[in-house]
């Protein structure tokens, strides 16, 4: 047939004798079988078989468009139709059929029918889902068993595959001929018992408290009974769940893209999804899921997840989670959650929670956590916590907690905390502890507490301990600690106790204070009252000098050495002295020792007035008569630049002098 234009035109003598033909040409019965061919090459086959002719005006189809066909036995409309996939339309005129391209697509359909069985009894099977995999329509059994599926003919095709799937039944796939209305039989098999391992399903979506106000009846039938089966589509829209371009199996198609009007459901999302109410997804999404209200995921998500209330993951996410009220993960989280009120994730959080009040991690966090009340942490964290009222981990902490009420570590802590009442670690402690309040710590800790009231180690300390009112370690010390009130280490103290009172187990370093103790001493008590429980030394002197003819001093500490509180007084010139001192005893004998003294004594008047200050230095032999009784005897030399005494020829620089006396003790 040459590719020319040929007009077919009918005049009314041949339109008005349609009784000349014995069957209408679209009626006629041809078979035909090529493979290839040019469809100018089929229409002359059929012009030859059916002896008739094909007329068209334009180029309503590609006359060059390669086909293949195989057919037999079929009318001239059946092989028309197969050819041009319903696209054209036919006009009769005596031997003639005029193509001309149809105003629309004409789309036909057929419908399979029947009933679905248990093989085994013959029990008519209730809600069974009947789908055709490529389409994706679907339907389901009555009460009696009985279904109903309108299928689209999609033309050459060979079969049909449907699939009979039901929850506890093995899945029927069956094929049918396209094309032709028909009624069918099918019969299921159980599916056999299997031991299984105890788990649980409370992630599956369709059970939820959401999914199931949610979602409809239909659509969680359709997930019970088709667990097998997924398709990948590259689109998806949807009003609600149950009304959207996948019909009932919205769950079963992973998506590309899905806009959902109010909200959408589908089995998971390979890309851009878009609602704005809720998107539901029972598996996995990747890439961009957003939400005017919330997103439920049954599986992971990879990707950012934005929703101006909820997101929900029931496995990990990797990515960044956004929500105006919470964001909840199953499993780990390995990004960021953003909440305005709660981050949650189940298992371990590498990367950042802020929330405006409450992070929790159910594993490990590595990372920060941000909050305007509280962060948790079930296993150890490493990174920062940072909360308006309290942090807390179950396990080790390294890094920097800072909180406005307390911090509280089960484990070890490494690193900083900052807390404006109180920080607690059960563990040992390596770095710096800074309490408005107290800092308590159940073992060790090596490092610097800061508090402004008490610090507590329960085992040995190293490092500095500061605070406004006290200090105690339980064991031993090696380091510094200072408060104005007292301070107390239970074990050995290596270095300096600087407080009213200071108590030390056994002083090798120096105590400095009011009132020094200590059980054994081999170091410095510097103060008025030096105890040393063993080995103390402990002496009440009275006394006369060439200064005052009463001398009163009280002498503490070690025989290596000791502090001195003495007093004196002159009755005649009505002069007082107050002073301080140390010394040291040098063993000659059981009987004999020399005591070194260097004293500082301040002289008052009658009236109180200062007179000026002296500075002495009295070596003196000690002679030992009883355990608890001693005379001692020697020279001083004395020094002062403000205070003079005419009577006694001292003024203004050095001069030598006297003391004898006796000891108590």
């Amino acid at each position: 047939m040459k590719s020319i234009v040929r007009i077919l035109l009918v005049t009314s003598g041949i339109l008005s004798a349609p009784g000349l033909y014995a069957q209408q040409p679209l009626s006629k019965t041809v078979s035909i079988k090529v493979s290839k061919q040019p469809v100018d090459t089929v229409l002359q086959q059929l012009s030859r078989q059916g002896r008739l002719h094909f007329s068209y005006v334009g180029t309503p189809f590609r006359k060059d468009s390669l086909v293949t066909i195989t057919v037999i036995q079929k009318s001239v409309r059946q092989v028309l139709d197969i050819l041009f996939d319903y696209r054209m339309q036919y006009i009769e005129s005596g031997d003639n059929i005029i193509l001309q391209q149809a105003d629309g697509y004409r789309e036909r359909h057929y419908s399979i029918s029947g009933y679905v069985r248990d093989r085994e009894n013959g029990q008519a099977i209730s809600n069974a889902s009947i789908y055709e995999r490529a389409t994706l329509y679907s339907t389901f059994t009555d009460g009696s068993g009985y279904f109903h599926l309108r299928l689209k003919d999609r033309g050459r095709m060979p079969s049909v595959q449907l699939t009979v799937s039901k929850e506890l039944y093995m899945d029927t796939a069956l094929y049918v001929m396209p094309g032709f209305d028909r009624e069918i039989s099918v019969t299921i098999a159980p599916a056999k018992p299997v031991m299984l391992r105890e788990f649980t399903v409370s992630d599956q979506v369709d059970k939820t408290w959401i999914g199931k106000r949610l979602l409809s009846e239909g659509l969680r039938r359709q997930t019970q009974n088709i667990s097998r089966f997924f398709a990948n589509k590259p689109f998806q829209s949807s009003l609600v769940p149950s009304v959207g371009s996948h019909g009932k199996m919205a769950g079963q198609v992973v998506n590309k893209v899905s806009v959902n009007l109010v909200g959408g459901y589908s089995a998971g999302l390979n890309g851009v999804e878009f609602a704005g109410g809720f998107n539901i997804n029972k598996k996995d999404v990747q890439y961009v899921q957003a939400a005017g209200i919330f997103n439920v995921v049954g599986g992971s998500m990879k990707g950012g997840q934005a929703a101006g209330g909820v997101n929900q993951v029931m496995r990990s996410v990797s990515g960044v989670q956004a929500a105006g009220i919470l964001n909840t993960a199953n499993d780990t989280v390995t990004g960021a959650q953003l909440a305005g009120v709660l981050n949650r994730a189940g298992g371990d959080v590498t990367g950042i929670q802020a929330g405006g009040l409450l992070n929790r991690a159910g594993g490990k966090a590595a990372g920060a956590q941000f909050a305007g009340l509280a962060n948790t942490v079930k296993d150890s964290l490493h990174g920062v916590q940072a909360a308006g009222l309290g942090n807390h981990v179950s396990g080790n902490a390294g890094g920097a907690q800072a909180a406005g009420l307390i911090n509280h570590v089960h484990g070890h802590m490494t690193g900083a905390q900052a807390a404006g009442f109180a920080n607690i670690v059960s563990g040992d402690v390596t770095g710096l502890q800074i309490a408005g309040a107290a800092n308590f710590n159940r073992s060790s800790t090596v490092g610097a507490n800061i508090a402004g009231v008490f610090n507590h180690s329960h085992h040995p300390m190293k490092g500095m301990q500061l605070a406004g009112l006290a200090n105690n370690t339980g064991d031993s010390l090696n380091g510094v600690q200072i408060a104005p009130l007292g301070n107390r280490s239970g074990g050995t103290t290596q270095g300096l106790q600087l407080g009213v009172v200071n108590i030390a187990g056994w002083l090798k370093g120096t105590q400095i204070g009011v009132v020094n103790i200590s059980d054994t001493s081999s170091g410095y008590g510097i103060g008025l009252v030096n105890i040393a429980r063993k080995g103390g030394y402990y002496k009440l002197s009275l006394a006369a000098n060439d200064i005052m003819p009463l001398n009163l001093a009280f002498k503490s500490g070690r025989s290596q050495f000791y502090t001195m509180l003495s007093g004196g007084y002159d009755p005649d010139e009505e002069r007082h002295a107050l002073g301080l001192g140390i010394g040291r005893a040098f063993h000659l004998s059981e009987r004999f020792a020399i005591t070194t003294e260097i004293l500082q004594q301040h002289i008052f008047s009658s009236g109180w007035k200062s007179l000026g200050d002296i500075y002495r230095f009295q070596p003196q032999l000690h002679l030992r008569l009883k355990r608890w009784f001693s005379l001692h005897a020697g020279p001083a030399l004395t020094f002062s630049d403000d205070f003079k005494d005419a009577g006694l020829l001292a003024g203004q620089g050095f001069w030598a002098g006297w003391q004898i006396g006796l000891s108590l003790f």
